[in-house]
């Protein structure tokens, strides 16, 4: 996945969430130099959208960056998965917390995938392992197509 389909899977599962049950105020993002939208849990794989930068000190560079040295060895360049989200992907957010309420937000499709895996997703603790999925999730048009059947289910 990358920003752009990020943007319009994000765009598509908006008008869902409200019908599913997510109340969170809606909102497009900022111009990602801004620095104040965060995408969540997303990870985004295509390395042309991944930010780059250089760097003398290698304990400054954490993990889930790639390093390589620098040409002549003068530091050392790195990439890394992008954090913000292109400007105006659809996202959702909330205050939470009870004594230091903190901003929380996530682009409505992680949102929307989110709420579909829990809800096809089998909790009963007599099972050894892990919890049983109840229905294929791989696609973004089956996790639309199961949020399509939420949506009937809490209708009816």
């Amino acid at each position: 996945m990358n920003l752009r389909i990020l943007k319009k899977l994000s765009k598509r599962a908006a008008p869902l969430l409200p019908l599913i049950g997510d109340k969170r105020e809606q909102f497009r993002a900022e111009h990602h130099n801004t620095g104040n939208n965060f995408i969540g849990g997303t990870l985004i794989m295509a390395r042309k959208h991944w930010e780059r930068g250089r760097s003398v000190h290698d304990e400054c560079i954490s993990q889930c960056e790639i390093k390589r040295p620098a040409p002549k060895g003068k530091g050392w360049l790195w990439m890394a998965p992008p954090d913000h989200p292109r400007k105006g992907t659809v996202m959702v957010g909330a205050m939470s917390g009870y004594y230091e309420p903190e901003w929380d937000e996530e682009c409505a499709w992680s949102a929307l995938e989110n709420l579909v895996r829990c809800h096809f997703t089998d909790w009963n603790p007599s099972h050894q392992d892990t919890p049983k999925v109840l229905r294929r999730l791989d696609t973004p048009s089956e996790v639309f197509g199961a949020a399509r059947e939420m949506v009937a289910e809490l209708s009816a």
